[in-house]
C-alpha cells in the first residue's frame, strides 16, 4: 500500500508499477464496495424505507441523504432491482472483478438464462466493448410491432371502496390515447415535482411509474383552470360538515361521497380548495361557503417569497403548495406566517396521516422531526472511512478487476449475432 505523504513528498522514488497496481488494486476495493453499497440500496428500495414521509423515490432519497446527484441516484436504483435477480453477476461485483459500469451495462440486457454468457463477455472485454455490446443487443433484442391485433375498447370504471372509502379506478386505453394519457402525466409530475434549482435530470425522467400523484396535480390543475358549471355538485369538491346531531349529519362528508375522519377534515380543511355545506336542524342546507381564500393573497405572497419551495427538508417541490397550519385551524391556529409553512400536497397529506410533525419556533422558524423525536436534517452529512474500506474489501486481489484482454476490437454485429442464436438454441 502506497503512502499518500511519501506520495506528496517523495513523488520520485516510487515506481509508476507500483502506483499503477495500487490503482487497479483500489479499484477492485470499489468495485466490491459498490457492490455492497447497491445490494443495501435495493433491499431499501424494496422495503420502501424512503416512502416513510413520502420522499418521491428511493432516488431522491439518495440526492437528498447520500448526496447522489439525481440522475446518477435513478441508475442507481434501476441497476440494484436488476442485481436481485442476476446472481452470478452480483457475486462477481462482489469479488470486485467488475466494476460499475460492466455490471450497468448488462443489467440492460441480462437475465437469468443468459447472464452467465454476458458475465464471461465481461471478463474478457474493457467497459467501453461491453456497453457497445450491450446497446446493440438491446436494439437486436427489441420486440417487433405486431400487425393485425384487434386493439380492446376503451373503457374505464370508477368506484367508492366501501372498506376505507378510497376512490378506485380501472381503465383500459387505445394506443394513441394512453400514449396521449402518459405524455400529460409526464408534463403534470415535471410540475408537481419541479424544484427551485429546476433540474434539467427531471426534464429526462420517464413517465411516472406511479401516475396517481400526477393524476393528482392533473386534477388541480384542471380545477385551477376550468371554472365549475353553475349547478354541478360533481364538479365541485363539497363537503357537508353538521351543525347538530338532529340534521343527521353530525360526521363530515364528501357531498355523495364517504365520510371523513377528523385528520382527513382537518387536512381538507387546511388545503382550502373546497365548499362547505353547513346543516341545521333538519338537515336544512344553512351555509354555503365560498371557496376558502385563507390565507389571503398577500400572506400567500410572503410565504413563497420566505419559503420558495416545500419547506420538508429534502423535497424542494416549487409547484402545487399548499398553505399549512402547524397549529390546526380547528385547534385554534391562527392564519399568521408564524403560524404557516408552504407543503407540497404529498408532505401535506404525510403530515396529516402521521408520517412527522412540525414545531413553531417563533420568529417565523420551524422544525420537522420523526415520529420518533429524531431531527430531520436539511442536509445530512455524509462520511467515510477509506482506510475501513481497505480493512472489509482486503480479501480482493490486487489484479482482480484487470480483464483478460488481448487488445482486440470488437465485431458489434458478429458478437450479437452469436450471442443472441446461441441464448436461442439454449432456450
Amino acid at each position: 500500500m502506497i503512502d499518500m505523504a511519501e506520495l506528496g513528498s517523495e513523488a520520485g522514488r516510487i515506481e509508476t508499477g507500483e502506483i499503477e497496481s495500487e490503482i487497479c488494486a483500489l479499484a477492485g476495493q470499489i468495485a466490491a464496495a459498490s457492490a455492497q453499497y447497491l445490494i443495501l440500496v435495493g433491499e431499501f428500495d424494496v422495503r420502501r424505507g424512503w416512502a416513510g414521509w413520502e420522499v418521491r423515490s428511493c432516488a431522491h432519497w439518495l440526492s437528498w441523504r447520500a448526496g447522489v446527484d439525481l440522475h446518477t441516484a435513478r441508475e442507481q436504483v434501476r441497476v440494484a432491482k436488476a442485481m436481485r435477480e442476476l446472481p452470478l453477476i452480483t457475486s462477481a461485483y462482489l469479488s470486485g472483478t467488475v466494476s460499475y459500469s460492466k455490471v450497468r451495462a448488462m443489467t440492460r440486457v441480462a437475465t437469468a438464462a443468459n447472464e452467465a454468457s454476458l458475465l464471461q463477455k465481461a471478463l474478457d472485454a474493457p467497459a467501453a466493448h461491453v456497453e457497445r455490446l450491450c446497446r446493440g443487443l438491446k436494439k437486436a433484442m427489441r420486440p417487433s410491432r405486431r400487425n393485425g391485433v384487434d386493439v380492446d375498447p376503451c373503457v374505464g370504471r370508477w368506484r367508492w371502496d366501501e372498506q376505507d372509502g378510497s376512490l378506485v379506478i380501472s381503465a383500459r386505453l387505445r394506443p394513441e390515447d394512453g400514449k396521449r394519457l402518459l405524455a400529460a402525466l409526464t408534463r403534470a409530475e415535471y410540475e408537481r415535482t419541479r424544484t427551485d434549482g429546476d433540474a434539467v435530470a427531471d426534464r429526462a425522467a420517464p413517465a411516472p411509474a406511479d401516475p396517481v400523484p400526477a393524476m393528482i396535480a392533473m386534477a388541480e390543475m384542471v380545477c385551477d383552470a376550468v371554472k365549475s358549471p353553475v349547478v354541478s355538485p360533481a364538479a365541485e369538491v363539497l363537503v357537508h360538515v353538521g351543525d347538530s346531531e338532529e340534521a343527521g349529519h353530525d360526521h363530515a362528508h364528501f357531498d355523495d361521497g364517504p365520510g371523513l375522519d377528523d385528520e382527513t377534515l382537518a387536512q381538507v380543511l387546511c388545503s382550502a380548495v373546497m365548499r362547505t355545506v353547513g346543516h341545521g336542524r333538519l338537515g336544512k342546507t344553512v351555509r354555503w361557503s365560498t371557496t376558502s381564500s385563507s390565507p389571503c393573497r398577500t400572506q400567500m405572497r410572503q410565504l413563497i417569497i420566505r419559503d420558495r419551495c416545500c419547506t420538508v427538508p429534502g423535497c424542494g417541490r416549487t409547484r402545487f403548495l399548499h398553505a399549512h397550519h402547524v397549529t390546526y385551524r380547528s385547534r385554534g391556529g391562527e392564519t399568521s406566517l408564524d403560524n404557516l409553512v408552504l407543503l407540497c400536497g404529498e408532505h401535506h397529506r404525510a403530515l396529516h396521516d402521521g408520517y412527522f410533525v412540525i414545531e413553531a419556533l417563533g420568529d417565523q422558524r420551524f422544525s420537522f422531526f420523526h415520529p420518533s423525536g429524531a431531527k430531520i436534517l436539511h442536509a445530512p452529512a455524509t462520511a467515510g472511512d477509506a482506510e475501513d474500506l481497505r480493512r472489509r474489501h482486503s480479501e480482493v486481489e490486487r489484479d482482480a478487476i484487470v480483464p483478460d484482454w488481448g487488445g482486440e476490437g470488437l465485431d458489434l454485429s458478429y458478437a450479437t449475432d452469436v450471442l443472441i442464436t446461441n441464448w436461442q438454441q439454449a432456450a
